[in-house]
């Protein structure tokens, strides 16, 4: 992974890297929803990952200083689980399983999808059994993903053109 500095759209100094890290912990905050995690709790994965993503200096080097803990939000546990992220691009609360069996990794290929969020992911999964990218390909094209409460036509759309990039 890069570690490069650049200049953002306002002239601030950003990394690469933080913005990778940031991703990952968008996603695990996804992930935690669609398994069932409070919503309320993991919301402060995406607000933590805009503030890494944000973060002046590279958490990186943050992180072989011990001091991720700087960083608004970060501390204690979840400094942890930012440290393992860093260290090996992924966290054991994947596996966490307080909330029941922790869905598979592939139900994160549905927050891919524009306007498609965590709250849809985890219905798509929980109600009807869809745990990849493929799967809900397979129901948008049986026509029945537009039967499901929630779901309108232009997400229907929007479902079936990335179906058809990937």
């Amino acid at each position: 992974m890069s570690n490069a500095k650049y200049k953002d759209a306002k002239g601030r100094t950003r990394w690469k890297r933080n913005d990778e890290v940031g991703l990952k912990i968008k996603q695990l905050g996804e992930y935690l929803i669609i398994g069932g995690y409070p919503e309320d709790h993991a919301k402060r994965y995406g607000q933590l990952a805009h503030a890494i993503s944000r973060w002046p200096e590279s958490v990186d080097k943050m992180a072989k200083a011990k001091t991720l803990n700087t960083i608004p939000g970060v501390g204690g546990v979840i400094a942890d689980y930012l440290d393992e992220i860093i260290r090996t691009g992924t966290t054991e609360k994947y596996q966490d399983n307080q909330y029941g069996k922790p869905p598979p990794l592939s139900v994160l290929e549905l927050t891919s999808i524009e306007r498609l969020g965590a709250k849809t992911a985890r219905m798509l999964y929980q109600d009807h059994k869809v745990d990849s990218l493929k799967k809900l390909c397979e129901l948008a094209k049986s026509g029945k993903l537009g039967q499901i409460n929630g779901i309108g036509p232009k997400m229907v759309d929007t479902i079936l053109a990335a179906c058809d990039k990937k």
